[in-house]
């Protein structure tokens, strides 16, 4: 787990310490020049979404490690220990579902998407990368379900996350 441990905490890196700041300086850099100069930058939405869509597929692993995502905590503090253990155990064979089908598609759509020169529209960027990212994303997802699913986990607190 400390191999999936250490990429999750790096996706995680990247997003808080390079996407966001990013989005804060272009959306920023936007607004002054379009306020105060009147010359918005064209291209800075377009950034801005880009840059908040890899933040959030990045972070999602380590969200997932930690538990950190948003849950019905009140419905399982009532369940018994075997509901919650099952509980625990369907959510990460559901996340390893999803995960698996979403890098499998990625994959697959990567060759069509170079094939017929998908970009975006005022960056120009080619959007494979964006497709692969996601797909990487998820196949790290998946592993971490699989893990965690696999995994011996404490009847007593089964939906907690990993210690930092």
């Amino acid at each position: 787990m400390t191999f999936l441990s250490y990429v999750s905490r790096r996706l995680f890196i990247l997003s808080a310490y390079i996407c966001l700041p990013l989005i804060l300086v272009l959306i920023g850099v936007d607004v002054t020049l379009r306020y105060v100069f009147n010359a918005p930058l064209i291209w800075a939405q377009e950034a801005s979404t880009m840059a908040l869509f890899m933040a959030i597929i990045l972070a999602l692993p380590e969200s997932w490690r930690r538990n950190v995502h948003i849950r019905a905590d009140f419905l399982t503090a009532m369940m018994r220990p075997s509901v919650n253990t099952a509980l625990a155990r369907l959510v990460w064979l559901m996340l390893l579902v999803v995960s698996l089908l979403i890098a499998i598609q990625c994959w697959r759509d990567i060759d069509l998407m170079i094939l017929f020169n998908e970009r975006s529209t005022d960056l120009d960027l080619p959007l494979s990368w964006f497709r692969a990212a996601l797909g990487a994303v998820a196949s790290v997802c998946a592993a971490l379900a699989a893990w965690k699913l696999f995994s011996s986990r404490p009847a007593e607190n089964p939906m907690q996350g990993e210690a930092q």
